[in-house]
């Protein structure tokens, strides 16, 4: 852009205004998009925001669960992986 305006004075004001003209387009659309939506989303929020929060259990209550499993030295992951089954042969290739 700078090289530009040094050789073509007053080419970055115009790429500016039409930048701002596009982006003004745009926004307009948008904004009738969200006109006509608009009391549908107001509709979910308010659904959304309504809606009870669902049991969580306290910060002190899942320390506590976490140190007890890692007293007992139990996890949840197996101690050893699964074996793998052997691979199938696979036919020798020819190359080209």
């Amino acid at each position: 852009m700078t090289i530009m305006d040094g050789s073509l004075p007053g080419t970055r004001a115009l790429y500016e205004s039409r930048a701002q003209e596009i982006r003004n387009a745009e926004g307009w659309h948008d904004a009738h998009e969200l006109s006509l939506h608009g009391p549908t989303l107001v509709r979910a929020a308010e659904y959304v925001t309504a809606r009870p929060e669902p049991e969580q259990p306290s910060q002190t209550e899942r320390a506590r669960v976490a140190l007890k499993r890692s007293a007992s030295g139990t996890s949840t992951a197996p101690a050893t992986p699964p074996p793998v089954p052997p691979a199938s042969p696979t036919p020798p290739h020819r190359s080209r």
